[in-house]
């Protein structure tokens, strides 16, 4: 058997300009022995809770290693993976850079102004031996602070961090600067805010937001408890939120001990973003039970160099999503009307996405890894989002739980089993044992509505649910929009209304249409500036009118038969006749004030 490795890794900021990120692999076998002849590094291909492969090591350059002062040799052995001819070395050093200049939560980013790294996407290690020990040393500028999950090493050079294996390597992302610092304690654990510091953060309240997010925290750790103290649900002796606050997009990435949010400065503007951002907190912060230590037996171990199937993905992101909005309700932070907004909204996202009707959930959570990630304009007539499908499922589980119990069980008890019988020992949960963990839960028969909602492409009509809680989603058309609908999504190029895609036998579609057309007139209206509602103004479901478009510089006339006009996302309210029942359910659900609240839009 291979002698254990030492390795230890030294990340640092080798040109801000040129956005690269320097490494050195520092490894020696225990007791002095010698390495393998041939020493062979690999890097991941994806990321844990980002799943797609991302290929990586497309990022690195100028790969060289040496051993007591002399080159050794390096060839590449696969697309992320580099042999190195030893010489019967007892210790070497391999170097690189990683060109990081993709800000996301899963990727690498640098200029003058911060460092930030995840380990997927920076480090090679060793592969086939075990490790004695793992370090990482952050050489930044002086008067940067280093903010990541990892703990500080017993020894070695400064800004030095131990990780325990290669998954807590691969887990704890780096995000270095002079940052904007936070830190308060909750449940007796110290939990860290670290904010790459921006115009746009230097302008967030964020002790408003730890007062927020401490209230979210609370929340979810009562929720995993049960009866028990908040702070026995806790797996972790210390967490910590890397924060950027920039335009380049929005989304969150879980780890075992801290969570990644990238959030657009447009949501601190509004209270809608604000909740938006909430949300975003209490979601990454659940998948700390939900995923990293509840985790499916498809992702247990991870296998970093290729995919990893599960057919789970709908609960453990579905179910995520339903409990980040549920949170804000229960610890005080939205209204109910704002909780059932946002449930009527995703609704109708669900009932207005034909894929739902080709992909099964349970396919959509395996095909992760080709469709979720790389959507295209056929995307949401091909498939359905694990997120937004799974959240639906799971939020009508919870109703259909409460209901069947008389309000004596609810998806919480769900959580809780799961995290007793799999996630505190360390148990992967098998492919197929949601159903009878949830059925054990409860006491009820749970199965074959799962088995009708998860693994088949019916319909789900959410509407017997809600009347159980004397409820019902109505949706109507805008009133001031056009009456009339093509069915489609349209782009605006330079001004001209280009298809961007095209709903599967809407209108559009029917007459003939593709994507990239250009839609230069409907029914002898001349489209202007990119904008074909004012065409529509007039026409109404079922009438016919000429479209003129154009084709790879062809000008081409289609015949329209016109569709209802696309309807909005409605509200939740309450029935007239909701009776005693049906409030204490919803009561129990959505808060003493649920019903006042929602018996009006």
């Amino acid at each position: 058997m291979a002698a254990p490795l030492h390795v230890h890794l030294t990340v640092g900021v080798a040109d801000a300009r040129a956005q690269l990120l320097s490494v050195d692999v520092d490894v020696r076998a225990a007791g002095g022995e010698p390495l393998p002849e041939t020493l062979t590094l690999f890097m991941p291909v994806w990321a844990p809770g980002s799943y797609m492969v991302r290929e990586f090591s497309r990022h690195v350059e100028g790969v060289r290693a040496q051993a007591a002062g002399r080159a050794l040799r390096v060839k590449k052995a696969r697309k992320n993976a580099w042999a190195v001819a030893t010489g019967g070395a007892s210790e070497l050093r391999v170097s690189y850079f990683v060109y990081a200049a993709e800000l996301s939560v899963r990727t690498n980013h640098v200029d003058d102004t911060h460092a930030y790294w995840n380990g997927p996407a920076t480090y090679m290690v060793p592969e086939g031996a075990p490790f004695a020990s793992i370090a990482v040393t952050a050489r930044v500028p002086e008067g940067w602070r280093v903010g990541t999950a990892l703990e500080p090493a017993a020894e070695g050079p400064r800004r030095t961090y131990a990780a325990r294996s290669l998954d807590e390597l691969f887990d704890a992302p780096f995000e270095c600067g002079p940052m904007i610092y936070r830190s308060f304690s909750l449940l007796e654990r110290p939990h860290e805010f670290w904010v790459w510091r921006t115009p746009a953060a230097e302008g967030v309240d964020w002790d408003r937001v730890i007062d927020h997010v401490r209230r979210i925290l609370e929340t979810e750790a009562q929720l995993v408890a049960g009866d028990a103290p908040p702070a026995s649900a806790l797996p972790y002796d210390r967490y910590g939120f890397l924060w950027h606050v920039s335009s380049k997009g929005r989304g969150g990435l879980e780890h075992a001990d801290c969570s990644t949010l990238l959030v657009p400065p447009s949501l601190w503007r509004s209270r809608a973003g604000y909740l938006d951002v909430l949300s975003l907190v209490a979601h990454e912060y659940f998948h700390l039970w939900n995923v990293k230590r509840i985790r499916p037996a498809g992702l247990s171990p991870y296998r970093y160099e290729a995919e990893n199937y599960t057919r789970l993905l709908w609960w453990f992101e579905g179910a995520t999503s339903y409990y980040d909005w549920l949170v804000l309700r229960r610890a005080g932070l939205c209204t109910a009307r704002e909780y059932a907004d946002h449930a009527a909204h995703e609704l109708a996202r669900l009932h207005d996405t034909p894929g739902a009707l080709v992909h099964s959930l349970a396919d959509a959570s395996f095909d992760a890894w080709v469709k979720a990630y790389r959507p295209d304009e056929n995307a949401p007539n091909s498939t359905v989002s694990y997120y937004l499908k799974g959240e639906v499922v799971a939020a009508l589980l919870d109703l259909e739980i409460r209901a069947r119990s008389g309000g004596q069980k609810s998806l919480d008890d769900v959580v809780r089993r799961l995290w007793s019988e799999y996630g505190r020992p360390g148990l992967p949960l098998p492919e197929d044992g949601f159903a009878p963990a949830a059925e054990a839960a409860t006491g009820l028969r749970l199965a074959p509505l799962l088995e009708r909602w998860v693994e088949t492409t019916e319909p789900i009509d959410p509407t017997p649910t809600l009347a159980r809680f004397g409820l019902v989603h109505e949706r109507k058309a805008s009133g001031s929009g056009p009456r009339a609908s093509l069915g489609m999504r349209v782009r605006s190029a330079g001004g001209r209304a280009v298809v961007e895609s095209l709903v599967r036998h809407g209108a559009a579609m029917r007459a003939g249409l593709m994507r990239d057309d250009e839609i230069v007139a409907v029914g002898g209206r001349r489209v202007e500036d990119g904008h074909v509602e004012p065409a529509l103004q007039g026409l109404t479901p079922g009438a016919e009118a000429d479209l003129v478009i154009a084709r790879e510089g062809r000008l081409l006339t289609r015949r329209a038969t016109f569709d209802p006009p696309q309807l909005g996302p409605g509200t939740l309210r309450l029935r007239p006749d909701a009776g005693p029942e049906a409030l204490a359910l919803l009561r129990a659900w959505l808060g003493d004030d649920a019903p006042t609240t929602l018996r009006h839009p």
